[in-house]
């Protein structure tokens, strides 16, 4: 059951370093991923947690804390 909550979402401002496209986070089981839609590359949250903005913040306040 999700509750209505996004499973993924884009975040504003964090691009792929590897290929330049802006990054989407996808919020999985066991964990919150950013992915690169383009090339695959994924990052861990702390790499880009200094450029998260309200509404990605907002989003990660449903995710329990274990999966951060």
């Amino acid at each position: 059951m999700t509750f209505g909550r996004k499973r993924s979402w884009q975040a504003q401002g964090m691009v792929c370093e590897k290929c330049g496209f802006e990054l989407t986070a996808d919020r999985g089981c066991q964990e919150v991923l950013l992915r690169c839609p383009s090339c695959g590359k994924s990052y861990e949250l702390k790499k880009y947690a200094s450029r998260m903005d309200d509404e990605f913040e907002e989003e990660m306040g449903f995710v329990p804390m274990d999966r951060i």
